[in-house]
């Protein structure tokens, strides 16, 4: 019995790439029929651009790229490049099909290549080249990027506007950039970024500059030159009148739900990398992901005697991951990372079932705080600490890393310690860390 059968794209796409064709889609078949392509003895080409399209996964960590097919096809040559490292293709195969599924990251400005490959049994051969489609998973700002200059004086000249959600600045990849007077946003969120992970932006801070965090401020891609200047690289607003109805309260401090620090690096930091500027600010998240810190630093130019310092309030949430800090300066910090004794979770407006996390994950410290790690007395109750995968060199006097860590040894019934694969090493050997780090 003779049956009619209707084509989907993806069967006549595996259909055509075997250099076979049913001559009508609406003949039937029997299981006797010869089929043939219609494209042979020919140059192929490569799919047209309009019809490769992309579809991103539910979770953003996939993506689908589809394209029509070319008939008489052997299959496709498919690449996918970082479009500023075209000479390092993150996937390069053959596909014999029409679809394919691959990794996608964010803030990535990618290239698709598809090249049509021959068939020698039709005696077509391949394309010349192939089709390129270029892909940004970078969002989209919506303003032109900031021209090279000053900063500072762009952002005089062009407030942000009033927003709800965060507001995204591009600033040209290599482009040189300078920061001549402390730079604030007004209490409203911002994301400073070069739309390059390789090509960063530059920016110089002249003697008197700093970035000024009143918001959730994230900055991304950047190389920062600080050796001008003895201020904190970032620092929070230091308000006079507190910001009741711009902030939230939920507890003793106002809530800012980010700092994040990605993919930037930072030379000849003199005095700290951040300094709340002793004010009630709690902080819900503080991030620092694949970035490389220079310590230039003189032991005056640290407040409070730590790198990290939250004098005035203090972090829900400390994560920093693929990260390297070393130290080149004669001066140090007694800590790396310091709270506020009265910070507690529930005083920055969660409850004291909810935990505090400190997250070291993949990063290398060189000679980073003479003394102590961290202190967290406030917090000994309601911690949990995740450290793996690090190295510490050179850090602290007597190399007791991990303890101090952990707030000199001190947990508390509800707190957590998970540690793993770390090295800590002092004057050319290894240190024993005892209990605190098996």
């Amino acid at each position: 019995m003779k049956k009619n059968h209707l084509m989907t794209l993806s069967k006549l796409c595996a259909v055509a790439l075997l250099g076979v064709l049913l001559a009508s889609c609406a003949d039937t078949y029997d299981g006797n029929d010869v089929f043939v392509s219609s494209v042979q003895n020919a140059q192929l080409e490569s799919p047209d651009e309009e019809s490769i399209k992309i579809t991103e996964s539910t979770d953003g960590s996939q993506m689908t790229i589809e394209w029509t097919v070319v008939y008489g096809a052997g299959g496709y040559e498919f690449k996918l490049l970082n479009a500023s490292d075209e000479e390092n293709p993150i996937v390069s195969k053959t596909i014999d099909g029409c679809k394919v599924t691959v990794n996608r990251e964010e803030d990535m400005n990618y290239k698709i290549v598809i090249r049509t490959l021959g068939n020698t049994a039709l005696n077509n051969t391949e394309a010349a080249t192939g089709t390129v489609k270029e892909y940004s998973t970078f969002t989209k700002s919506p303003f032109d990027p900031i021209p090279e200059g000053d900063l500072y004086e762009y952002f005089q000249n062009n407030p942000v506007p009033d927003a709800e959600e965060e507001v995204t600045y591009d600033l040209i990849p290599n482009g040189q950039y300078t920061v001549s007077q402390p730079l604030g946003f007004d209490y409203h969120k911002v994301v400073l970024r070069a739309t390059d992970k390789i090509n960063h932006a530059k920016i110089a801070l002249a003697a008197d500059a700093n970035f000024v965090v009143s918001n959730d401020f994230t900055l991304k891609y950047v190389d920062v030159d600080v050796s001008a200047t003895e201020k904190p690289v970032m620092e929070a607003f230091k308000y006079e009148e507190e910001p009741a109805g711009i902030l939230e309260k939920p507890g003793n401090y106002y809530l800012i739900n980010f700092v994040r620090i990605i993919g930037c690096s930072f030379k000849s930091v003199a005095g700290n990398l951040f300094y709340d500027n002793n004010k009630a600010y709690g902080f819900a998240n503080f991030l620092i992901q694949n970035t490389i810190i220079e310590m230039n630093t003189t032991t005056s130019n640290i407040k409070y005697e730590s790198f990290i310092s939250f004098q005035g309030g203090g972090v829900k949430d400390f994560t920093m991951k693929t990260s390297t800090v070393y130290q080149v300066g004669s001066g140090n910090s007694k800590y790396f990372l310091r709270y506020n004794n009265s910070v507690r979770i529930d005083r920055l407006g969660w409850t004291k079932s909810d935990h505090t996390t400190i997250t070291y994950a993949n990063n290398t410290f060189y000679k980073v705080a003479s003394g102590q790690w961290s202190n967290y007395p406030g917090l000994a109750d309601y911690s949990a600490y995740d450290i793996q995968n690090n190295i510490w060199y050179d850090c602290s006097e007597k190399g007791d890393v991990a303890r101090r860590i952990m707030g000199n040894g001190r947990l508390g019934n509800n707190s957590t310690f998970l540690s793993a694969n770390n090295t800590y090493w002092l004057n050319g050997a290894a240190v024993d860390q005892g209990n605190y780090d098996t």
